[in-house]
C-alpha cells in the first residue's frame, strides 16, 4: 500500500472513531438541549411572576462556572443592563445515551447578579466557585488562598475557610428539573427590607428558638406583614448572613424555592436553605 493510500485509510479510521465518541456526536444536540431548557425556564418564570417581567425578550449569555463542575451561569441583559441570572447544572444520568437533563440551582432578578465582572478581583487569576450563599471567587495570593464573595465582591477575612461543598449533595427530586413548570408563587415582601429593621428574630436566634425544620407550606401561608428572616452562618460560622424572605416559588413535584432579598431577589432550593440556615419569625 502506497503512502497516499495509508494516509487515506488513517483518515477514514480516525473519522469513524471520532464519530463514535459521545462527546463528538452529541455536542451539537447537547448544546441545543441546554439552550432550549434555559429559555423554557426564563419564559416560564417571567410569565408566572410579575417581578420577572424584565426577563421577557432579554438577551442571555452563558458562561461556565469552575473547572469540571458542569455548572453554568446564565446572565440576562436588557437595554444594556443586567436584569437577572440563573445557575444551571447538568443532572447526573443513570444510563448512557439518555436525553440531557438539567437542574436549576438558583435564579435571581435585579441588576446585581452572581460573579459580576464589576466585582471580580482585578489583576489576579480568580476562579469562580458556586455553592449557594457560600459562592465565591478563589484567589491564590502569597502562597495562600483568599476568598471574595460572589455577590458583593467583599473579601472574606484572611483566616476564613469555605464550608464543605453542599449543592451537589441535594437530591434532584428537590430541584426544578428539565421540563418542570413553575406552578405557584407567593409574594411576602415586594421591596428589599433590612433584616435588622426588626429585632424579634435576633431574640429568637439568641434563645435558640429558630428552626431549620420549617416547611415551605408554612412560608406560603405566612402573613406578609410579619417578615421572616433566614439566618445563615458562612465560612465555618465566621460570617453571619441574615436574609429577609421575600417570595416563595413552587414548581412541579413540590420543588420549592425561597426568594430572599440580597441586592435583588435570589431564589434557592428550599431543601438547601434547610441545610444551611435557620428560619426566624418576627412576632
Amino acid at each position: 500500500m502506497g503512502i497516499l493510500m495509508r494516509y487515506l485509510a488513517y483518515l477514514l479510521i480516525l473519522t469513524v472513531l471520532l464519530q463514535a465518541q459521545p462527546s463528538f456526536a452529541k455536542q451539537p444536540n447537547w448544546n441545543d438541549a441546554l439552550q432550549k431548557q434555559i429559555q423554557e425556564w426564563i419564559n416560564d418564570i417571567a410569565q408566572q411572576d410579575p417581578q420577572f417581567f424584565n426577563w421577557r425578550q432579554a438577551r442571555t449569555e452563558v458562561q461556565t462556572l469552575g473547572a469540571n463542575q458542569h455548572q453554568w451561569l446564565v446572565s440576562l441583559q436588557k437595554a444594556g443592563k443586567q436584569v437577572g441570572y440563573l445557575v444551571v447544572a447538568e443532572a447526573e444520568q443513570k444510563e448512557n445515551g439518555q436525553k440531557p437533563k438539567f437542574v436549576l440551582l438558583e435564579y435571581g432578578v435585579g441588576e446585581f447578579i452572581l460573579f459580576d465582572d464589576t466585582f471580580a478581583p482585578k489583576n489576579v487569576a480568580a476562579e469562580p466557585v458556586y455553592d449557594g450563599f457560600s459562592s465565591y471567587w478563589r484567589v491564590a495570593q502569597n502562597d495562600s488562598m483568599r476568598y471574595v464573595d460572589a455577590k458583593t465582591g467583599e473579601r472574606y477575612p484572611a483566616t476564613s475557610q469555605p464550608d464543605p461543598y453542599l449543592m451537589d449533595s441535594l437530591p434532584t427530586e428537590e430541584l426544578a428539573e428539565s421540563e418542570m413548570k413553575l406552578t405557584k408563587t407567593r409574594l411576602l415582601l415586594s421591596q428589599e427590607t433590612n433584616p435588622f429593621d426588626q429585632i424579634g428574630w435576633i431574640q429568637q436566634l439568641n434563645s435558640g428558638q429558630g428552626s431549620s425544620a420549617v416547611s415551605w407550606q408554612t412560608l406560603l401561608q405566612e402573613p406578609s406583614n410579619k417578615p421572616v428572616v433566614l439566618n445563615v452562618f458562612l465560612f465555618q460560622k465566621q460570617v453571619m448572613a441574615p436574609f429577609t424572605v421575600g417570595s416563595v416559588h413552587l414548581w412541579d413535584k413540590d420543588a420549592a424555592y425561597i426568594g430572599v432579598w440580597d441586592e435583588g431577589l435570589r431564589f434557592l432550593p428550599f431543601a438547601y436553605t434547610q441545610k444551611v440556615g435557620t428560619y426566624l419569625f418576627n412576632e
